[in-house]
């Protein structure tokens, strides 16, 4: 026989299959499990109720699953066929002109029927992140499957126990169970995956730490009542500097212009003078540009934008900055442009 491209690709498919199912039913101790891991049971179930439930389903041993004739009102209960079963009383509404009693279902001895919680029947869904699993009222019914059987008429607890021949796997569920356990052990691996992926040094977590504090400072300086009443008090120290540096009468200027006219002449100092206006004037420009810049980007995102976006950000760089500037210049003295 001639080993195609398409017969090749489906041996790989084959051998990944039976690889998959080997490791999921080599890691569990209980041989029960193990057998109803291959009763037609979806091979995601284990791992989503692990994240859900919090059951470490590879230290469950036989001596704590429980065969029972019907299920308890709670915990987890398996439901496996114990005889073969061709046909199931049907359960749809039969027309006057077409009558059928019965379903074929073609259950063989073993197979998985159902899986109940606490009375409930589960279902298995799929979201863009993980499978999911829950009852019927917890998974979404676009995507929703029942674990086991999933026939019309057949989805709860009721009508399971109405087919002949079931035989019940149970489990408890209490949090003093040895095996119950998977919740904490997925915190602590998300905990590590974070740490993973989001610094691997202590000069990395620093360096995230730095940039958290950045964005928390730059958000609480966003308040345009606040960022008004500092740009006031910075245009008020900015008169007074411009005042005193032009009229040169305050005790400071005079110790200036005597030390300078001294060593250089009137003149240097003078020119001193004209400069440090020229600078103040330039700080002046700096703040009314920066804080007219905010107010622009203020106005358009109230205009265009609602709740945290990418605008919003901007706009609290903007505000940092107008913030930044005005603490700045309070920080300055006029002689400090004379010396």
């Amino acid at each position: 026989m001639k080993i195609t491209k398409g017969i090749l690709r489906q041996i790989i498919r084959e051998e990944i299959k039976d690889v998959k199912n080997s490791l999921l039913t080599e890691a569990f101790q209980s041989d029960t499990l193990r057998k109803l891991s291959a009763g037609r049971i979806n091979r995601d179930f284990f791992s989503a109720t692990a994240g859900k439930y919090g059951i470490q389903w590879d230290k469950v041993e036989d001596h704590q699953i429980e065969r029972l004739r019907t299920p308890k009102k709670k915990g987890i209960s398996f439901a496996v066929a114990g005889k073969n079963i061709e046909y199931l009383r049907s359960k749809t509404r039969q027309s006057s002109y077409y009558d059928s009693s019965r379903i074929y279902v073609g259950i063989t001895k073993g197979r998985l029927i159902a899986v109940v919680k606490d009375g409930k029947p589960l279902h298995m869904g799929s979201n863009y992140r993980a499978p999911e699993v829950g009852t019927a009222g917890e998974i979404d019914s676009y995507s929703r499957t029942m674990v086991g059987l999933d026939a019309f008429g057949y989805r709860s607890l009721k009508s399971i126990q109405g087919i002949d021949g079931l035989m019940w796997y149970h489990l408890d569920l209490s949090k003093s169970a040895e095996y119950m356990g998977a919740l904490e052990v997925g915190k602590l691996r998300k905990a590590a995956r974070y740490g993973a992926s989001k610094f691997t040094t202590p000069e990395e977590f620093s360096k995230q730490q730095k940039e958290r504090y950045s964005k928390a400072v730059k958000a609480m300086k966003n308040d345009p009542k606040r960022i008004k009443k500092e740009v006031t008090k910075a245009t008020k120290h900015l008169d007074k500097m411009m005042k005193e540096v032009l009229d040169a009468k305050s005790p400071t200027m005079k110790k200036h212009l005597k030390r300078l006219s001294k060593e250089y002449g009137r003149d240097v100092f003078d020119n001193k003078l004209f400069s440090a206006a020229s600078n103040i004037a330039g700080r002046s420009e700096d703040l009314f540009r920066v804080y007219a810049d905010y107010l622009r980007e203020a106005n358009d995102s109230r205009r265009k934008w609602s709740g945290p976006t990418r605008n919003m950000e901007w706009l609290d760089s903007y505000a940092a900055t107008v913030v930044d500037s005005t603490r700045n210049i309070l920080k300055l003295k006029a002689h400090t442009f004379v010396n």
